[in-house]
């Protein structure tokens, strides 16, 4: 199997940065490419603000796009320097189709992913979005469980 598109999605967790440290290192050790991805969630905006006046949510959403861009840039400040091609996209939707999506267009040839660990009633409600990506991705997903962040 050859490694040479590594996709990594965040959503800024502590978990979900140390999945994206592991992915630098195996970009580093199989000479790929990588591609940090986050995606903005538009249907949890009112729990973040409250009440979002008529056409506020457009300006909104740009916000948390332009800040997740810059999040993205911060994410692995040595890249350069370990001659890592490192990739940044931001977009908009429902998480795990957004990300399957992506490695699917960018035929990615792993998925490197955190998992939050939740289980019970959370997990239940809230699903898990590494886990529907490892059953529906087009390629081999390396799941970060959050035991492996705290080492």
């Amino acid at each position: 199997m050859e490694i040479r598109q590594i996709l990594a999605p965040t959503d800024f967790s502590a978990c979900s940065k140390q999945a994206a440290v592991c992915a630098y290192e195996w970009a580093q050790t199989f000479g790929a490419k990588l591609m940090l991805l986050h995606v903005v969630v538009p249907e949890e905006l009112p729990s973040y603000i409250g009440f979002i006046p008529p056409g506020g949510a457009a300006a909104i959403l740009e916000d948390l796009e332009r800040q997740a861009r810059l999040d993205l840039t911060q994410l692995l400040p040595t890249a350069e320097d370990a001659k890592v091609e490192v990739i940044t996209q931001v977009v908009t939707g429902t998480p795990y189709l957004k990300i399957i999506e992506t490695a699917q267009k960018e035929k990615a040839d792993l998925i490197v992913i955190a998992t939050h660990g939740r289980t019970g009633l959370s997990h239940l409600l809230m699903g898990s979005v590494a886990e529907r990506i490892v059953c529906l991705a087009p390629c081999p997903v390396l799941t970060i469980p959050p035991t492996a962040a705290t080492d």
